[in-house]
């Protein structure tokens, strides 16, 4: 049985194309080699079970076991602590990824948010 489920939306409306980051997510399970199966949710008809793991009502989340991370970041995160192959096992390593982490989302941030 298959641990690791992806939730997405079945469809994606004009606006938020390409934005939505469940590629992202898809990616680094491939890359993982993690074994996981892809769920689709129905946009229009977002429901309380989608706002119980998806506070936002977007997509996507994982979920693992009794688990459910959303935030593509965070499923990132959590995919990387499971594989070797996205984050170092070495407590080194791992300094250096999450420092290099933290440093491209800050300064992406900074980027998008500071006045022009």
């Amino acid at each position: 049985m298959v641990d690791l489920i992806l939730t997405t939306f079945d469809w994606v409306p004009e606006t938020p194309r390409g934005y939505v980051r469940d590629i992202r997510v898809r990616w680094a399970l491939e890359e993982a080699g993690l074994p996981y199966r892809v769920k689709s949710v129905p946009f229009r008809a977002r429901n309380a079970e989608h706002f119980s793991h998806q506070p936002f009502g977007q997509v996507p989340w994982l979920t693992d076991g009794d688990i459910s991370i959303f935030e593509s970041g965070a499923i990132l995160l959590h995919l990387g602590e499971r594989s070797d192959a996205l984050m170092p096992a070495d407590p080194r390593g791992r300094r250096l990824h999450q420092e290099t982490d933290t440093h491209a989302r800050q300064s992406r941030y900074l980027k998008c948010h500071s006045p022009r």
